[in-house]
């Protein structure tokens, strides 16, 4: 048997050559389906069974990936920009405003701001540069969290800068389940979550992560390592954006009075 798009022999359910399956159907709605979700985006049990092991055991499958299994699971990077992209989508159905949202888990109600608030005001302002450039500064922060990893907390590890990165791709594009909940709750109920819970969870989780990431050493050293990777990237990271906002305000007196909140009341 011939495969119908490339003409080579085929012996099995999908062509070797171009990967076009063997067994192609007239064109119907449930065939439409299967191929949305199993051509297009590669879900034929791969996202759902990246979704289970990320929850489970997110440092084995990040192993796995590693070591050049490329088919089992979601690659980090496009995992990572999906959920992105499925959070930012999930919040335009909603009709849920992104700064608004942000604003609500620092505890500054736009309904009733603080008047004369200074750090109100700095807070709104950067939450509003954040929420336009949410994917940027997103994909910013995972540098930083390769190179603690990399050079400060596990430096005998055998991986390699760029290895060490897909590990926070994965831990980072899951959180992002966490936000789709946040975000379903804050619309329905009302209620905004501190961002401090937020900041928990992603301790948490990236300690776990870490712990079943590393194999040989002990569960709460490999956890605290992970949540040290966490803060301590978090902040190199702070610390370069303050630095490149001085800068700037010494470069461009402009930029800092913008940044600067008003005394008017």
């Amino acid at each position: 048997m011939n495969c119908i798009n490339c003409g080579a022999e085929i012996h099995s359910k999908y062509c070797s050559e171009c990967g076009q399956r063997t067994s192609v159907k007239r064109i119907t709605f449930k065939e439409g389906w299967y191929d949305f979700w199993a051509r297009i985006y590669g879900f034929d049990g791969l996202f759902p069974r990246t979704l289970r092991d990320l929850t489970l055991r997110p440092g084995v499958a990040t192993r796995a990936f590693i070591s050049g299994n490329r088919t089992l699971y979601y690659g980090p990077v496009g995992y990572f920009f999906l959920m992105i992209t499925v959070v930012l989508l999930f919040m335009s159905l909603l009709d849920v405003d992104l700064m608004v949202f942000l604003k609500s888990g620092h505890g500054i109600s736009p309904l009733h701001p603080k008047v004369n608030s200074d750090n109100s005001t700095v807070v709104s302002r950067i939450l509003g540069f954040v929420s336009n450039n949410i994917k940027i500064i997103s994909f910013l922060i995972i540098p930083f969290q390769a190179f603690c990893a990399r050079f400060i907390f596990f430096r005998k590890r055998g991986f390699n800068f760029i290895e060490h990165f897909v590990l926070p791709f994965y831990i980072l594009g899951h959180l992002y389940w966490i936000t789709l909940l946040v975000v379903l709750n804050y619309k329905f109920l009302g209620d905004a979550i501190p961002n401090t819970v937020w900041i928990v969870t992603s301790m948490l989780f990236f300690g776990y992560a870490y712990s079943n990431f590393i194999g040989d050493q002990p569960f709460w050293k490999t956890f605290l390592k992970g949540v040290g990777i966490l803060i301590t990237a978090q902040i190199l990271f702070i610390v370069l954006v303050t630095v490149f906002i001085l800068l700037l305000a010494i470069i461009n007196p402009d930029f800092y009075q913008l940044m600067k909140p008003s005394n008017n009341p």
